[in-house]
């Protein structure tokens, strides 16, 4: 089949869309699955018998699975639907949690993260799939605003809950916490949620099949622009992510509440302006918006670069940082919006693009800034230099378009 160069696009079914807080639950479970569990890491090596590095391996193991998880699923839930990954996808989250609190020692506890993370991207891929079967247009773009301000919430609230559950139990009890919500998820999806993709839709289900969905939107000039804005604004938001925290408590000597006052600050300011994107997403069009958020994303970039070159101080990097999260608040939801209605034709393969790739390859942030020595000056530079790139992509390709238009 030759590959299609031109937007496609199909209009939504008259479906019911999921329930809107479960949906965002199962789509956002990986700040859960892995956030949660970070403050337990000495315990985890120490009970295991094992090295710090080996634990970590966990956390690695689990953000690997995650995005090659929505590379594999997306195409498959285009040629079967929807539902059926989202029942396999909690159902086996919830086993491989079991998996991880039962764990023996780290090999078995790796292992079982890997299925946890090929788990979860399952159940996020076909969710943001089934928002493009259901809506279009401006609500399209309002409802990802609401995936993505309930999904802000995650990283606050996870550290919190983790540390919460170490007060009462040891690290193995967080895994049966993750165990009940895969459970609850699984339970969601079987009462309340209906298939959205129908039988006339579904295309044929195999590797050739899957890689010819895969090769007809990446011919797509804008669909590709949008995955490479996706991934080098996310190396610069996973710089901040892998990186602050050495900052803030090695660089700067704040107290681990006091770091995670910055980071929950921060999260704060996504949720509020992903709220604003709701708001305004009628009145401006996705592109503008994401064009937007990218540029206040670089300003915040660059005035953290800019603290740490004059040696301004904790404060200002800490002021020039909420500037980026809350950039990502227009940044994220107008993402996932544009990248689904160019590649509407395929919806779960395009979540699978747009997720896998960017959260794959957008992972390269995190040994990057470190490589560079973990400094305000490291973080700040590949921010910058990584956001302002894509500002530039996502210039370049809408004036093309509207050239070619």
């Amino acid at each position: 089949m030759t590959p299609v160069t031109t937007e496609r696009t199909r209009t939504p079914r008259t479906t019911t869309l999921p329930p809107i807080l479960p949906l965002a639950l199962i789509v956002g479970v990986s700040p859960f699955a892995t956030d949660m569990y970070i403050p337990a890491l000495p315990a985890i090596a120490h009970d295991l018998g094992t090295s710090p590095g080996a634990v970590q391996l966990s956390l690695t193991a689990f953000l690997v699975a995650f995005a090659v998880g929505q590379l594999l699923a997306g195409p498959v839930s285009d040629g079967i639907g929807r539902r059926p990954l989202m029942l396999v996808g909690t159902a086996v989250f919830a086993l491989a949690s079991i998996g991880c609190a039962l764990a023996p020692d780290v090999l078995v506890l790796v292992v079982a993260r890997v299925l946890q993370g090929l788990a979860g991207a399952a159940g996020a891929v076909a969710g943001r799939a089934m928002v493009s079967d259901v809506v279009g247009g401006p609500r399209m773009a309002k409802v990802f605003g609401t995936l993505a301000a309930i999904n802000a919430i995650g990283p606050v609230v996870a550290p919190l809950a983790g540390g919460a559950v170490l007060t009462v139990g040891t690290w193995r009890l967080m895994f049966v916490v993750l165990a009940v919500l895969g459970a609850v998820f699984f339970g969601a999806v079987v009462v309340r949620f209906h298939e959205t993709l129908p039988h006339a839709s579904r295309g044929g289900v195999g590797f050739g099949a899957n890689w010819a969905r895969i090769r007809e939107l990446m011919a797509i000039p804008r669909f590709r622009a949008y995955v490479l804005t996706g991934v080098l604004s996310t190396i610069g938001f996973f710089a901040y992510i892998a990186t602050s925290s050495f900052v803030f408590q090695t660089e700067f000597g704040f107290s681990e509440g006091l770091y995670t006052l910055v980071f929950a600050t921060n999260a704060s300011m996504m949720i509020i302006t992903t709220l604003v994107f709701r708001r305004v997403v009628g009145r401006f069009s996705e592109d503008a918006l994401l064009s937007f958020g990218l540029a206040l994303g670089t300003l915040g970039a660059v005035g953290v670069l800019t603290s740490a070159l004059l040696g301004l101080g904790a404060v200002a990097v800490w002021v020039s940082l909420a500037v980026v999260t809350a950039a990502w608040g227009f940044v994220l939801p107008a993402a996932m919006t544009r990248t689904q209605h160019v590649g509407a034709v395929h919806p779960g393969t395009a979540a699978a693009l747009q997720g896998g790739l960017t959260f794959g390859l957008g992972g390269l942030g995190t040994p990057l800034a470190g490589a560079l020595g973990g400094t305000a000056l490291a973080m700040g530079s590949v921010m910058a230099v990584l956001m302002a790139a894509a500002v530039v992509v996502q210039v370049v390709a809408t004036r093309r378009g509207r050239n070619a238009s």
